[in-house]
C-alpha cells in the first residue's frame, strides 16, 4: 500500500507520499490522514566531569515507509525519542556517521517488525513487514544520503539495509516505496511526456495528480511533502484550492486543514513552511 517517492533537485533532497491506508485483501482505506514522512532529530551531548551535560551537535533527517503501519511508527516515533538524547562520555567527539544512524534505526525496525509477527499468530508471510528510508545531509562527507530498510519473508524473515547511490539526473527517483511503484512510473513517463514545459519537483507533481486522479486504489487522501538540507530536515503543508479554478486556497498538512482542524493553540500557530 501506498506510494512514497525520495530525489534530488535545486540542492534539496525531496520527499513525497500519499495519506491514505489501506488493509486488507479488499484494500479498503482505514483513514485518509496518515502521516508517512517523519522528522527524526539527531541531538549530540558531551558528559564532562561532574556529569555536566554540553550539547554541541544537532541535526535533522528525514523517515518515510510503506507497508505495516504498527511496526513503521514505532520505529519512527522510538528513534526520534532515543537519538535526542545522545551522550559521549569523556568530553566532545564527532556525532555518530549516518550510517551508524541508519544502522540503529535497521535495529529498531528489525525488532518492532518482529514483535509484530509474533503476536500476530498464524500470519501471512508479509505480515507486519514495511519497508523505510532514512536520507538527508551527510555532514562528514558533505552530500546527501539514503539508506533503505527492506523486509523480505520469501524463505525466512530478514531485514537488509543498503545505501542506494543517488541517480544522475536531478528530478528522477533515487528510491520508490510502496505497492502502488508500478504506476507511479507509469504516471511519470505520462506526465514527463506531456508537461514538458516543468522540469522541478516531477515526482511530487505526479504522486498529487496521482491523489486526484486515482489511478491506483491504494493512493489517495492528500499530498505529504517533506525535504532535507544542509541544516536538517523540513516537512511542508501544501496549498491547495477551496473550489476548482477559484482563488481561494486552504493549507493542509497530511489531509488536516491548519485553519480549521488545527486552528491556533493558545495565541500560538502552527509555523511550518508551506507548497503551492
Amino acid at each position: 500500500m501506498t506510494i512514497s517517492v525520495i530525489w534530488q533537485d535545486g540542492g534539496y533532497q525531496w520527499c513525497a507520499a500519499d495519506t491514505r491506508l489501506v488493509a486488507g485483501s479488499d484494500e479498503k482505506p482505514t483513514t485518509e490522514l496518515a502521516a508517512k514522512i517523519y522528522t527524526i532529530p539527531v541531538a549530540v551531548t558531551a558528559m564532562t566531569e561532574g556529569f555536566a551535560r554540553t550539547s554541541h551537535y544537532w541535526t535533522q533527517y528525514g523517515f518515510t515507509y510503506a507497508g505495516a503501519v504498527l511496526p513503521a511508527t514505532m520505529t519512527a516515533v522510538t528513534a526520534s525519542t532515543f537519538l535526542q538524547k545522545l551522550v559521549c562520555p569523556g568530553g566532545l567527539s564527532n556525532p555518530p556517521s549516518f550510517e551508524e544512524i541508519a544502522s540503529f534505526i535497521c535495529r529498531l525496525a528489525e525488532r518492532f517488525m518482529k514483535e509484530r509477527r509474533q503476536l500476530s499468530g498464524e500470519y501471512p508471510s508479509d505480515e507486519g513487514l514495511f519497508s523505510a528510508a532514512l536520507f538527508g545531509w551527510c555532514p562528514f562527507e558533505e552530500k546527501y544520503k539514503l539508506a533503505h530498510i527492506d523486509a523480505r519473508s520469501e524463505a525466512s524473515f530478514r531485514v537488509e539495509l543498503n545505501f542506494p547511490q543517488p541517480p544522475q539526473t536531478d528530478g528522477d527517483p533515487w528510491l520508490i516505496l510502496g505497492s502502488a511503484e508500478k504506476t507511479f512510473r507509469k504516471e511519470l513517463a505520462a506526465y514527463r511526456s506531456t508537461e514538458t514545459h516543468i522540469t522541478r519537483n516531477t515526482p511530487r507533481r505526479v504522486i498529487e495528480k496521482m491523489v486526484i486522479e486515482r489511478p491506483d486504489r491504494t493512493v489517495g487522501g492528500a499530498t505529504s511533502i517533506g525535504a532535507a538540507h544542509k541544516r536538517g530536515f523540513d516537512i511542508f503543508y501544501a496549498l491547495e484550492p477551496i473550489e476548482h479554478g477559484q482563488t481561494q486556497v486552504r493549507r493542509l498538512f497530511n489531509g488536516l486543514d491548519l485553519d480549521t482542524d488545527v486552528g491556533q493553540i493558545g495565541q500560538y500557530f502552527v509555523g511550518i513552511n508551506g507548497m503551492a
